[in-house]
């Protein structure tokens, strides 16, 4: 799970670095010879800046004798950073929250050693051990790449067909949408039900996946998460789940999801998909999470599915009364 993954661990450890008294034309030659997108600024090992291939795109593009013009002159600062004992999760967040591509790594001097301390974030107070920028993020959560925040549409409540086979009392789902027979950009549908030790011990029968992390209270105690969880793919289910209720017929197309956080058995688990790209021909890009009891965020990532439209009421007739 991502939130048990350090930064330490995916960071790319041979920083290219500069002075802050170097000159702009050597930050070009060191991106170009060592085939990097920043050179972060140091004084004393400790990151004062950056300089990345978007300053030159932008605002160096026009500026002439690149070669009498210092670094410090045109650098970014403060320098966000984050410390190297923080979670791949705290990383995506803090880029996000930034909108930013490259996040220097430090050596936290802070008691937790999670780098969330203040100075740390914003002075680079601290030894430079890494970098960490949405290259290597997006080898652990690919949909980072695209992700967009989600949409402002605010759309009323809708009663919307739906072709389930059947429902259970402790199953709900709810439907936000345009209306209630397409589907359109904002629409967010919601699926929630408790995920109990036999769904977890029927899904491992069903699929194979008998991983004694999930089914074994003894072993899962001896690991980093303490206890069984659910499986992954299982909580990814409900993302299906909710899908399947938008109005009209889902296909899907293809689903990335990055798992952040474990999800424990006998947690109410949510997942809500909001629709948030028509990428035209009845296709859409949906975001999608996956919340625990708690309304904490256990996995995220985004869908592209097809919706068809659906068989004539007439087909459900004649397989209610055969």
């Amino acid at each position: 799970m991502h939130r048990t993954i350090p930064v330490s661990e995916i960071m790319v450890t041979d920083v290219v670095t500069a002075r802050p008294d170097a000159t702009v034309a050597d930050a070009a030659t060191l991106m170009r010879d060592n085939q990097v997108s920043s050179v972060v600024v140091v004084r004393d090992d400790r990151p004062v800046g950056i300089v990345t291939e978007g300053d030159f795109a932008t605002c160096l593009c026009d500026r002439q004798d690149l070669a009498g013009i210092e670094i410090a002159d045109v650098m970014s600062r403060p320098v966000e950073t984050i410390g190297a004992h923080a979670s791949i999760v705290d990383a995506v967040e803090r880029l996000r929250a930034v909108g930013l591509e490259h996040l220097p790594v430090v050596e936290s001097d802070d008691s937790d050693g999670d780098g969330s301390g203040a100075d740390e974030r914003e002075n680079g107070d601290g030894e430079l051990v890494g970098i960490l920028t949405t290259m290597e993020l997006s080898y652990f959560v690919p949909h980072l790449i695209h992700h967009v925040g989600g949409t402002d549409a605010e759309h009323p409540r809708r009663q919307v067909r739906s072709d389930t086979l059947y429902e259970r009392d402790d199953w709900t789902f709810d439907y936000h949408g345009e209306d209630e027979s397409t589907v359109s950009v904002g629409d967010v549908a919601t699926f929630s039900k408790p995920i109990t030790v036999e769904d977890v011990e029927t899904f491992a029968e069903v699929t194979g996946d008998t991983n004694r992390l999930h089914l074994d209270a003894d072993y899962a105690a001896e690991t980093r998460f303490g206890k069984p969880i659910v499986h992954g793919v299982l909580a990814n289910g409900l993302i299906s789940a909710a899908l399947a209720r938008l109005p009209g017929l889902t296909i899907y197309l293809s689903q990335e999801s990055s798992f952040l956080a474990p999800l424990s058995i006998g947690d109410r688990a949510t997942a809500v998909c909001e629709v948030v790209d028509d990428l035209g021909r009845s296709k859409y890009r949906i975001e999608t999470t996956v919340r625990d009891d708690g309304d904490e965020v256990v996995l995220e990532g985004d869908a592209v599915v097809l919706v068809d439209e659906l068989p004539p009421e007439s087909v459900l007739e004649q397989a209610a009364t055969a």
